[in-house]
């Protein structure tokens, strides 16, 4: 019996780079990218290259030189996310 999820979440080609790029550039995170980033980690077929390139965007983000935007909506669930992710235990929703 697999542990996986039936759901799966699959990394659009080129679209690490895009975050990275944009992470960069904007100095933010949003929420799309946090999606993204989270399919790329679970892509077991990332090169070192870009498991060390997620590594440089989260050290960045734990040390406040990127920004996670806020989560848009006003349920209590997302204010309780956002709250996390400003802590810095945990950096997606």
């Amino acid at each position: 019996m697999s542990n996986r999820s039936t759901k799966s979440t699959m990394l659009i080609p080129g679209a690490l780079g895009e975050i990275l790029v944009s992470a960069r550039t904007t100095g933010k995170l949003t929420l799309l990218d946090r999606h993204g980033l989270k399919a790329a980690i679970l892509d077991e077929s990332l090169s070192e290259e870009e498991q060390r390139s997620i590594d440089r965007l989260l050290r960045a983000v734990v040390k406040g030189r990127i920004a996670v935007d806020p989560l848009t909506q006003s349920s209590p669930a997302a204010q309780d996310s956002v709250h996390t992710l400003e802590s810095g235990s945990a950096w997606m929703a």
